[in-house]
């Protein structure tokens, strides 16, 4: 199944729609965001065996900003359009970068606890 991301600006406000060529569920949507992140994490573990956790997590984050500037570019239909949805896209990705490092932070609490899981990512 085949989707990508429509970016709608109006009044300066950002909004984002999925298109969809055949329709996912809520189900699917949810697995298949999953599949693209837990790859994304898979590629990240394996540059830490090249480079400084830092460096790599450096690198995702420059990485992900430059296919979100990207994502919206190529849906902006002229110039106009693309710097008038800037203030609002640094917002939209400001919020969620913030809401989901918030949730991952709060997740790796778990890990600090008896035998913890990452245990061997944690600095002594």
């Amino acid at each position: 199944k085949k989707y990508w991301l429509q970016m709608l600006v109006f009044e300066n406000q950002l909004e984002w729609k999925i298109k969809m060529e055949n329709k996912l569920t809520q189900e699917e949507q949810n697995k298949l965001f999953r599949q693209i992140a837990d790859t994304h994490i898979d590629l990240a573990n394996s540059q830490m065996e090249a480079a400084d956790l830092q460096i790599v997590t450096s690198g995702f984050v420059y990485g992900s900003t430059r296919f979100a500037a990207f994502s919206v570019a190529s849906e902006a239909k002229d110039l106009k359009q693309y710097e008038a949805s800037m203030e609002a896209t640094v917002e939209h990705y400001t919020r969620l970068f913030k809401n989901m490092l918030e949730e991952n932070l709060e997740n790796y609490k778990g890990s600090f606890k008896e035998e913890p899981r990452y245990a061997h990512l944690v600095k002594k």
